[in-house]
């Protein structure tokens, strides 16, 4: 008896597929694996809705454009002392300017900054805006002005003279002078040597036995220190003189916990960043200072970072090939606050390194110590601006992928740096690490925002961390130097970005369609989906339905798939046009439905779900769909897309075989 054809010996099932859901832009996955959970490609897309795409946020330009600039470097929120807010911008001149509330600009004067310095920092401490570029020496702006630290020089004309009590002898007495500003502290003069006949220890003033010292006075000074010590070159802070002279009795004992300072900084460090952690100043100046942390004294003397008011400095690693490149306030393993600083080395590596000030008594003097360890096992990072603060984690961007600074999960009191990005790998690893100092990274809403550089120009592109739903969004084809966000004198807020070129911020807003009166091109494409996990299962597709809410413009929709005679081939599609809106009746003053030409004006309603169908009739043993748009004014949720035929039960084609 001959046997039926294969298609006949058993009965043909339905097909159906119903994707309604996704976890985000799965750019590591292949398309065959990327299945119906993940995106392989989400252009110019976010989620709504548990998992909805839907086209990402319109741009616009915001406020006014600075007259006679051609481009903006970066920009800032600073609230006076009325509670009244402005902004403040720098531009490629060098010049800065204010404005409130997208107004005009209005050029700040007292000081420029050097038209190189791209990578700028805001942070209002104290009233004070702090701006910091790297390059030029740390600026505050007070709400009327710009103001630079100028540095003072160094005591000069020192002399020592011994009292009528001593004779030169075999006991040396080195001494060293600095001076001190409002904001920091000279490096020590020249080394003064007096020899004496007496241990210091023993020195009596009431037998004249002293040692009195002089220098010049210094212009800008507000006091001056001197350091002692036996042993040349290593002067140890002894005590303070408000004048250019000072009596060396032995009153006071040196204190070992301070060593003359061997840089001048009462110019100020040309700071990259700061930050505010333990109620001091914390910053970092990389390009001065490879290894070294500052921080500024509290209270009265916060941003004076001298010894003398409660500031200072440490090297982390001194000498290495690890480079400061980012500082933050956080949290230790134990859940201490601290100054948490990150590295970067020429590998694209690094390390984490946290830092708090204690206080020990010390003969009945408080001194502060620093204390600072380094996070086992950590990584750095070399892109300065695209770290921040997420939560009570830090998120930065490293040469491994996105990380994360966070308590080690399931271990107590332990920090760890965790890769959550491994979805979005193979793209992530595309960026061109040698722009990595201008990318940046701002938190908006449930949002974490990157933006970064596939090219070798300016930042070309953002992609998106969604918190809430815990997955990626790759990518939006536009890129900034910088995301902020400016709460306007009515309360409104609004979420910017300064642009890559030009001399007018821009706005990024749901409520904004297109950028800049132009079309945003967007395209989502799913994974390559098989019809059954057993891969010789083929369907007879007969047709596909594309479920959208509220659309908007024209909207394409295609179906791909794999088939027996041609392999991957397009299987179908079709474009949906205009289908949002439609005004059908107007509601009278009572509320009634009445003729459309009785009452004032029409009534319109969107429609919440609108369904289109695909023809496909194709036998596919994978599928996989595309929704894009290219057109102006399109609007569009993808609710859920669905296809179904019948099983096909049959051979291998024959191309498999070849």
């Amino acid at each position: 008896m001959r046997p039926l054809p294969l298609n006949q010996q058993t009965k043909e099932k339905p097909y159906q597929l119903i994707l309604d859901a996704f976890k985000g832009t799965a750019t590591v996955l292949d398309d065959v694996i990327a299945g119906k959970e993940y995106a392989k490609e989400s252009t110019n897309l976010l989620q709504v809705q548990d998992g909805r795409w839907k086209n990402r946020w319109g741009r616009a330009y915001w406020g006014t454009a600075i007259t006679g600039e051609t481009e903006i470097y970066g920009a800032g929120n600073y609230t006076k002392a009325d509670g009244t807010r402005e902004m403040v911008a720098v531009t490629s001149s060098g010049k800065a300017y204010k404005s409130q509330d997208g107004g005009s600009w209005t050029e700040v004067t007292g000081a420029t900054f050097t038209t190189s310095a791209k990578n700028y920092h805001f942070k209002q401490v104290n009233n004070y805006l702090f701006i910091s570029n790297g390059v030029d020496r740390w600026t505050r702006y007070d709400g009327t002005n710009l103001s630079r630290y100028t540095a003072i020089t160094t005591p000069t004309g020192t002399s020592g003279a011994r009292g009528a009590g001593l004779s030169a002898g075999s006991y040396n007495n080195f001494y060293k002078i600095t001076a001190l500003n409002e904001i920091g502290e000279t490096e020590g003069s020249a080394e003064i040597s007096v020899t004496t006949n007496k241990l210091r220890d023993s020195w009596n003033s009431a037998s004249n036995e002293y040692v009195d010292l002089s220098w010049s006075t210094v212009s800008g000074a507000t006091k001056y220190q001197i350091w002692y010590s036996e042993v040349t070159g290593d002067e140890q802070l002894l005590t303070e003189a408000s004048t250019n002279s000072y009596r060396d009795d032995a009153t006071f004992t040196v204190n070992e916990f301070y060593a003359c300072p061997v840089d001048n900084t009462t110019g100020a460090p040309k700071f990259s960043m700061i930050t505010t952690s333990g109620g001091r100043i914390w910053g970092i100046a990389p390009g001065e200072y490879k290894w070294r942390v500052f921080w500024s004294g509290a209270g009265q003397f916060l941003g004076v970072f001298s010894y003398a008011y409660g500031g200072g400095y440490q090297d982390l690693d001194y000498g290495s090939d690890e480079t400061v490149s980012f500082i933050e306030h956080s949290r230790t393993g134990k859940g201490d606050t601290a100054a948490t600083i990150f590295t970067a080395n020429p590998k694209g590596g690094g390390s984490v390194w946290q830092m708090q000030i204690t206080s020990i008594d010390v003969g009945g003097t408080m001194i502060m110590v620093p204390a600072f360890d380094k996070v086992v096992g950590s990584t750095g990072t070399q892109a300065q601006g695209a770290a921040l603060l997420v939560g009570d984690a830090i998120v930065f961007l490293s040469s491994y992928g996105v990380q994360t600074l966070t308590n080690k999960p399931n271990v107590a009191n332990v920090l760890s740096t965790e890769t959550f990005s491994r979805e979005i790998k193979p793209s992530y690893m595309g960026l061109n690490w040698a722009t990595a100092s201008q990318w940046r990274a701002y938190q908006y809403q449930n949002f974490t925002l990157f933006t970064a550089t596939e090219g070798t120009g300016e930042n070309d592109l953002t992609f998106v961390r969604d918190n809430d739903l815990d997955r990626w969004y790759w990518k939006w084809s536009f890129g900034a130097r910088g995301f902020f966000e400016y709460t306007d004198n009515d309360g409104k807020t609004y979420l910017l970005h300064v642009p890559t070129s030009g001399n007018q911020l821009v706005e990024i807003s749901e409520n904004i369609v297109g950028d800049f009166g132009q079309a945003i091109n967007t395209s989502l494409l799913t994974g390559l989906i098989p019809i059954d996990q057993d891969k010789y299962i083929f369907a007879k597709v007969q047709e596909a339905l594309l479920n959208l809410g509220r659309p908007k413009g024209t909207i394409s929709f295609e179906v791909l798939g794999i088939s027996a005679k041609k392999g991957f081939q397009a299987a179908g599609s079709r474009d949906i046009t205009d289908t949002l809106q439609a005004s059908e009746f107007w509601t009278g003053s009572l509320g009634e439905i009445t003729l459309m030409d009785e009452e004032d004006a029409p009534t319109t309603y969107s429609q919440a779900s609108v369904r289109k169908t695909l023809r496909i009739k194709k036998e596919l043993n994978a599928i996989q769909f595309r929704v894009s748009s290219v057109s102006l004014e399109t609007e569009y949720t993808v609710l859920s897309i669905q296809a179904k035929g019948t099983i096909k039960n049959r051979k291998a084609p024959s191309t498999w075989r070849k």
